[in-house]
């Protein structure tokens, strides 16, 4: 094992976690996690701890709607942490909405996911506009 991951594996895992939670590929997006990981999503909601409340999540999460993860640009890797900007798409009935995030990710030596926490303000989702 490296002392630390390589910033463009974390950079992959960031990619692989967007377009997995996209394709609705629930075992492929779990697999970024390490078994003892948490999430906190959003941010001020109790965390979720390993694959089975991590799961939870994503069932939760899928059954409300149909969601795009897409990159707004920003992704940032220092040593173990990242932080990225991206945008979920909603489709609640026949429209779609946008909302922007920012995630902040911890990593252990392996490049998977230990801790992930979801800033934004649910306040702030709106059409998307085409």
């Amino acid at each position: 094992m490296a002392d630390q991951p390589d910033p463009d594996v974390i950079r992959k895992v960031i990619a692989n976690y967007m377009q997995r939670f996209t394709a609705q590929d629930r075992a492929g997006w779990l697999e970024q996690f390490a078994a003892d990981a948490w999430i906190e999503d959003p941010v001020g909601t109790p965390r979720r701890h390993g694959h089975e409340e991590i799961g939870a999540f994503w069932d939760e999460t899928h059954s409300l709607a149909e969601v795009s993860l897409v990159p707004l640009g920003i992704t940032t890797v220092i040593g173990r942490e990242a932080i990225f900007t991206m945008q979920a798409r909603p489709v609640l009935g026949d429209q779609t909405y946008a909302i922007d995030i920012i995630d902040l990710m911890t990593f252990d030596d392996d490049a998977k996911i230990t801790s992930m926490r979801a800033f934004f303000d649910a306040s702030t989702m709106r059409p998307l506009e085409t």
